[in-house]
């Protein structure tokens, strides 16, 4: 089998710059394992602006061309969703796939469903080209598990400071302090968070002793899986099943009862989703809300209930969580949020607005900083 793979052009793409390229070799190595009988098989990266890694070339006949993703971790479902989104966006009807390191089941099984292939340096894939190849290769699993990730920057506190910058990039060269207080964090949680995200790259030096984002995208991507595995778990308060069941009457309610207090509170999810895009329909009410809104909610007419409630509370840690700027008669957090969220809800209407929240108030800043 034959097979190019042009390193010197890699290492001018963002792809290089926070992510090892020897588990790439490694799943060429598979799939060309996989494949046999002298297909070729051409990796080559694209102009910078298309967004994504890669351009796979496969030499079937008629050739099967795919765009490609490149992950290390693909850790949570909320972010195998995530990448779901980003591939369509960049391949519209073309073929895509991913490149990981390692993919777990219930990621596989999200980019099965959408009919995004993807191959792993353990030999798991999953490919399709009618009429002559069919791949989907399952179970198989490092020798070791990958490693809880090191550092600060996938911990409550790290993703707090990532979703500060992320919501006010023009601070990515802010004093220490300013960034602190903007995160509600520590000044040295703030140094040490600022200091990972340098020697990762994810920040870097700018004229006149700023900083800018060296990888948005990837960044972006760092927080939507963080904040599945860390952030919102940290954030968790409880779940209610409210005595009303239409989310439009419990939220007016809500609010009614908190308007004019002291406490802050955020609308996030389906329903802060529906004031921003006018598209979903949500049958629940989720809100971030301090002490003071949670203590004010008190004697709202619910039970809790875990699994089947219709009002999710969520801790606000700062008031960095809250947009700046909202529309409509409620506050909402900010669109990271509400887009994390989302992926997090995981129905299909549910995705489908997501994607609209990153067009809409997401992608400007992609476009505008990466």
């Amino acid at each position: 089998m034959f097979y190019v793979m042009q390193c010197s052009l890699l290492m001018n793409t963002r792809f290089s710059v926070n992510i090892e390229t020897a588990f790439v070799e490694a799943c060429r190595r598979q799939l060309e394992q996989a494949l046999g009988g002298g297909l070729k098989i051409e990796l080559t990266a694209p102009p910078r602006q298309r967004g994504y890694d890669f351009d796979l070339r496969i030499g079937t006949k008629p050739e099967m061309r795919l765009i490609v993703e490149a992950k290390t971790r693909i850790a949570t479902r909320s972010q195998a969703d995530h990448v779901i989104l980003q591939l369509r966006r960049c391949a519209g009807d073309a073929p895509a796939a991913v490149f990981a390191d390692w993919m777990p089941e219930h990621a596989a099984e999200e980019f099965r469903r959408a009919g995004i292939f993807f191959v792993d340096a353990q030999g798991n894939m999953f490919l399709r080209h009618a009429p002559q190849l069919f791949l989907d290769v399952r179970g198989r699993k490092p020798e070791r598990r990958p490693k809880a990730e090191p550092g600060r920057l996938i911990e409550p506190a790290g993703l707090r400071v990532i979703h500060f910058l992320l919501t006010h990039p023009k601070h990515a060269g802010a004093p220490l302090r300013e960034i602190a207080q903007g995160a509600g964090v520590a000044l040295g949680t703030a140094h040490a968070v600022r200091a990972e995200l340098r020697r990762a790259q994810w920040l870097l030096p700018a004229a006149k002793g700023q900083a800018r984002f060296g990888d948005l995208k990837g960044l972006i991507d760092l927080f939507v899986r963080g904040y599945a595995l860390k952030l919102r778990p940290a954030c968790a308060l409880e779940t209610y099943r409210h005595k009303k069941t239409a989310p439009q009457e419990i939220l007016e309610g809500m609010a009614q009862r908190l308007t004019g207090t002291a406490g802050r509170w955020a609308v996030t999810g389906g329903m802060a989703a529906r004031e921003m895009t006018r598209y979903l329909e949500p049958n629940a009410v989720t809100l971030f809300v301090d002490e003071q809104a949670q203590a004010r909610l008190a004697d709202e007419p619910m039970l809790r209930d875990q699994t089947g409630g219709n009002v999710t509370l969520l801790r606000l840690p700062d008031p960095a969580f809250v947009a700046e700027q909202t529309t409509g008669r409620w506050p909402l957090a900010t669109p990271f949020l509400v887009y994390a969220e989302l992926l997090q809800d995981g129905g299909q209407r549910e995705l489908e607005t997501a994607g609209m929240v990153y067009e809409r108030y997401i992608q400007p800043l992609v476009t505008h900083g990466d």
